[in-house]
């Protein structure tokens, strides 16, 4: 097979354990393996979120690892381990210890949560293992059972929940850069539309003592990028569950808010909300739909549980989807005519895709497979090199709706490349 439109890196599921530590401020993650672990928090760190702390110049990194080597790992090294998690448990500036592994060494069947267990009265701080035989997948698998090791591990107390209250389980918080802390603020904006107060938002960019505060939920509305963290939590506070879409969109924004609504039993304010919001958001688009959007042909590459909603937009612009290239396995979903799950990246398939006469490609980073793309390209989604977000702006919600149609329009409208040569 020829090289996967995918995460571009080996062990695709430890970048989404990277992402999940990288969204909890004082989290650090110790893994069991050779240097190769650390290098990987390269592709995060200063590449696709400029305000990571992954790695540090005072050397005290958020990724550590332990350093065996092919002919130690056949080796009893539960010592080696318990040393590293000490020394991190150690720092002040830790909140919570993360423990999991690379293949090389979990095939020899050490027991991390043993390993814990047996020093839990001298750490300090909460040290929770990621079974390493659950990170079998995709770096949305990654995320996904580490949201859920947190969901299993982190320390709560039941008869907390207040009325009026939620907390949203499954957020995928894959930089810490406006984008992504607007999308929380739009998240919380919207239920408090409805009534509701957000207590926590797992992940949001915070301290890991201020995951706890999800036992004072009422509701739980569970995104699909922690559906087993959701679930965990709900079973462990007594929270109504409500698992719903992903508010990319006006038809899953509406969608989401209805859904939390119904849990909370605050469907009259949703509807009074949804009026409100649209009567805003809709006539903004009436000179720019037929201006730019309608008529013309689109194409996708990346997070295959934001291409839904993606496709929705289209439809609302007048747009052609022409086709998609999902980054992820085909189990998150999305399957359907025009959509390739990872294919090679010169195979039949794809060479087909960019002769596609397209108008905008919105596309996460593609240089490294694409060096000349024939067709203007709008970089958005996990891994973006090119595009940063250093001012307020969303792509979930009302609110991100707008600026996301402002950004393809703005691309649209660029003034296209002359050919060279």
């Amino acid at each position: 097979m020829g090289q996967q439109f995918s995460t571009p890196m080996n062990y695709p599921t430890l970048m989404g354990v990277y992402l999940a530590v990288n969204a909890l401020k004082d989290a650090y993650v110790l893994v069991d393996g050779p240097d190769c672990a650390f290098y990987k928090a390269h592709f995060i760190h200063g590449r696709h979120d400029l305000n990571s702390t992954l790695l540090r110049i005072s050397g005290r990194h958020r990724v550590a690892f332990t350093n065996v080597c092919s002919r130690g790992v056949v080796k009893e090294h539960d010592d080696i381990i318990g040393r590293e998690l000490q020394t991190l448990d150690g720092l002040e500036e830790s909140g919570l210890v993360l423990v999991t592994a690379l293949p090389m060494c979990s095939i020899t069947g050490v027991d991390y949560g043993r390993v814990i267990r047996l020093r839990a009265e001298s750490l300090t701080k909460p040290a929770i293992d990621i079974p390493p035989e659950s990170l079998v997948g995709d770096w949305l698998d990654g995320y996904d059972q580490t949201l859920n090791a947190l969901a299993k591990g982190i320390a709560l107390k039941t008869g907390r929940r207040r009325p009026g209250t939620a907390a949203i389980v499954g957020y995928l918080m894959d930089r810490n850069e406006s984008d992504h802390h607007a999308n929380v603020a739009e998240l919380k904006r919207m239920l408090g539309g409805l009534g509701l107060e957000t207590v926590s938002v797992w992940l949001s960019g915070q301290d890991c003592s201020e995951l706890s505060r999800v036992e004072e939920a009422e509701v739980i509305v569970s995104l699909p990028y922690g559906r087993a963290a959701a679930r965990r939590l709900a079973q462990r506070t007594g929270a109504r569950l409500m698992e719903t879409e992903l508010p990319f969109g006006l038809p899953k924004t509406l969608r989401f808010l209805r859904d939390a609504a119904a849990a909370a039993g605050k469907e009259s304010e949703a509807e009074a909300f949804i009026d409100a919001e649209l009567s805003r958001a809709v006539p903004r688009l009436k000179w720019i739909i037929p201006q730019y959007f309608l008529g013309r042909r689109a194409g996708y590459m990346g997070d295959p549980h934001l291409l839904g909603g993606f496709r929705d937009i289209a439809d609302d612009l007048g747009l052609t989807l022409s086709g998609a290239i999902v980054r992820g396995r085909a189990a998150h979903g999305q399957a359907g005519p025009g959509v390739l799950h990872e294919p090679p990246a010169m195979s039949d398939e794809v060479r087909s895709f960019m002769d596609l006469p397209l108008d905008l490609f919105v596309s996460t980073w593609c240089e490294h497979e694409w060096p000349q793309l024939k067709f203007p390209t709008m970089e958005f989604g996990f891994p973006s090199y090119r595009s940063h977000a250093l001012s307020d702006r969303p792509f979930l919600g009302f609110n991100g709706f707008l600026a996301f149609v402002e950004r393809m329009a703005d691309e649209l409208t660029r003034p296209k490349r002359k050919e060279h040569g």
